[in-house]
């Protein structure tokens, strides 16, 4: 089974980072799946952040459709989106993704895993 919650946290820092790049396509695919993972990990949160994000770059985006991210994924059609991202960059590579980009790691703090990944999605 899949830690969601590390999912969530690659996602995230594999946005943080196309966005840095300016990679505005690929920060909003990785955008899209750190939410979905943010929803299955149970940090609404984040997940709410997530769409904020992808909309505020795509609003006529299929997850304006839906109040959150978590709707969304009872919607077929959305459920088919995902899906298709997810191929295109499974969580096994998108980790690989990061540990190739030698990310110093996070120095401990008392923020929980939600709170730091919206610090990293703060504008």
């Amino acid at each position: 089974m899949r830690d969601h919650e590390a999912a969530m946290s690659v996602y995230v820092q594999l946005a943080v980072m196309s966005d840095q790049a300016q990679q505005v396509q690929v920060r909003d695919r990785f955008l899209l799946l750190a939410g979905v993972e943010a929803c299955r990990a149970g940090w609404p949160e984040v997940a709410a952040r997530c769409r904020e994000k992808l909309l505020a770059s795509k609003p006529k985006h299929q997850a304006q459709r839906h109040p959150t991210l978590a709707e969304a994924l009872r919607d077929t059609d959305f459920q088919s989106l995902v899906v298709h991202w997810e191929r295109y960059c499974p969580f096994e590579k998108a980790e690989a993704m990061v540990r190739q980009l030698n990310l110093p790691p996070s120095s401990p703090t008392d923020l929980t895993l939600g709170e730091r990944m919206l610090q990293l999605l703060a504008d």
